[in-house]
């Protein structure tokens, strides 16, 4: 029923081709659509000027969360009922300029791009904007991408969730704190085979027991001495700052200060792909 586009091909997009190639899905790709602008629109062969009169509906897939919010000119080539632009995460339907009869929803995979398979994760959906009534984009998403399960949410509680969750903690503090454990057993002597099975392995089995059983059954399956052990480093946290530095970039979420200007705000690429690098040196 549905063509199909993929705006993008990085880690998310890659793993969408992916899943559309599984189902035997014909579709096209906007390799370069985080740099595409008006003028050049002629360098691709999808959207030249005789394919802009759409008439079957069409699925955008946005990979990447600045296509929109950058307000990139690209996305105006597609103001029609028929489109409707897929969004993987709540961030560019609340910070982007979108087309007035294109249809907005979002569509967001609550796994890493590698773990998106054939019913492996949940997705958080919604719709934004509907100005077609006449199909189904859930019906035919969902028989891609075959959730494990749906959880209605805005885009605003999904964005607020991936940022304060997946960007602060899991790739964040979680991994920093494991390895500068890590580097200290080394220092301490601890083999380093041993230090590096407790501190990743055994810590994602740990979250993985956290998620499966909750805070009651985690408290209940983990041995009696570890349970004791960490509550004594919770005693040791210093819950009050953690709380007022979370509320406040909450408040920079809500006020769009994150997003008015993210080259500006946000470290670079290099940096922070510098600093894991030298995470890496034992």
């Amino acid at each position: 029923m549905f063509d199909y586009l993929i705006c993008g091909l990085g880690s998310v997009g890659s793993e969408v081709a992916k899943l559309l190639k599984l189902q035997k899905k014909k579709f096209n790709v906007l390799e370069n659509a985080r740099s595409l602008k008006s003028r050049d629109v002629k360098k691709y062969s999808y959207i030249n000027s005789s394919e802009l009169n759409i008439k079957k509906p069409l699925l955008v897939f946005v990979c990447y969360p600045d296509l929109i919010a950058a307000k990139k000119e690209w996305a105006g080539l597609f103001d029609d009922k028929n489109v409707f632009f897929v969004c993987m995460t709540g961030w560019p339907i609340l910070y982007g300029t979108w087309p007035i009869k294109s249809n907005i929803l979002m569509y967001a995979p609550k796994a890493i791009a590698s773990k998106i398979t054939f019913g492996g994760c949940v997705f958080a959906t919604s719709f934004y904007k509907k100005t077609n009534n006449s199909v189904d984009p859930f019906k035919e998403l969902n028989q891609i991408f075959q959730p494990k399960k749906i959880i209605e949410a805005s885009p605003a509680q999904e964005l607020c969730s991936d940022l304060l969750s997946e960007q602060l903690l899991l790739c964040g503090w979680g991994p920093l704190i494991s390895l500068l454990t890590y580097k200290k057993l080394l220092k301490f002597g601890v083999p380093k085979e041993l230090a590096w099975e407790e501190c990743t392995k055994e810590a994602a089995y740990i979250f993985n027991t956290l998620a499966s059983l909750g805070p009651e059954g985690f408290s209940k399956k983990i041995s009696d001495l570890a349970l004791r052990g960490g509550y004594r480093a919770i005693k040791k946290f210093p819950i009050k700052q953690w709380n007022k530095m979370v509320d406040k970039m909450y408040e920079d979420i809500k006020n769009e200060k994150i997003f008015k200007k993210t080259d500006d705000v946000l470290p670079t690429r290099e940096d922070a792909k510098k600093f894991w690098e030298d995470m890496s040196h034992e």
